[in-house]
């Protein structure tokens, strides 16, 4: 017999220590991902010139690309629960579009990154992008328990 979305929702939703470890894995990938992607966009601004740029992100990526996919997965199944009030809530919307621009900025700046000893003026512009986005994406996943 098949285990449907709706049986794992409501299997995280009856369970008194399955959602809060669900929601605290969402957390540590995301502060995970933010955290090595605020190092980069730091080097990006010239923080720690002495090692070159293509060497932080070769080592960051890995760690950002893993709190990126803890925070998704995570982010699925608290979704799963109620699922119709996120996708109704302004914020989480808003959160959605932010990831989506965040992700797109990151992939951008990676693929200049990689090849780069220093930072160059598109590469600070889209270390600013990122600041901003990623603190939207973290802003926006708090109020959601506010708003809706």
């Amino acid at each position: 017999m098949a285990i449907g979305s709706s049986d794992i929702a409501a299997f995280i939703r009856g369970s008194r220590w399955v959602y809060p470890l669900i929601n605290a894995t969402h957390i540590l990938g995301v502060s995970l991902a933010v955290g090595t992607i605020i190092v980069l966009d730091a080097r990006i601004f010239g923080i720690g010139r002495s090692v070159p740029l293509s060497t932080v992100a070769r080592f960051l990526i890995p760690f950002t690309v893993t709190g990126i996919l803890l925070a998704v997965a995570a982010g699925l199944l608290l979704f799963s629960v109620k699922p119709h009030d996120y996708a109704g809530n302004p914020v989480f919307q808003l959160k959605m579009a932010l990831l989506v621009l965040a992700l797109a900025n990151a992939t951008l700046l990676r693929r200049r990154s990689l090849h780069r000893a220093e930072a160059d003026r598109v590469l600070i512009i889209g270390g600013a992008a990122s600041l901003v986005l990623w603190t939207g994406v973290l802003f926006c996943g708090r109020l959601i328990a506010f708003v809706g």
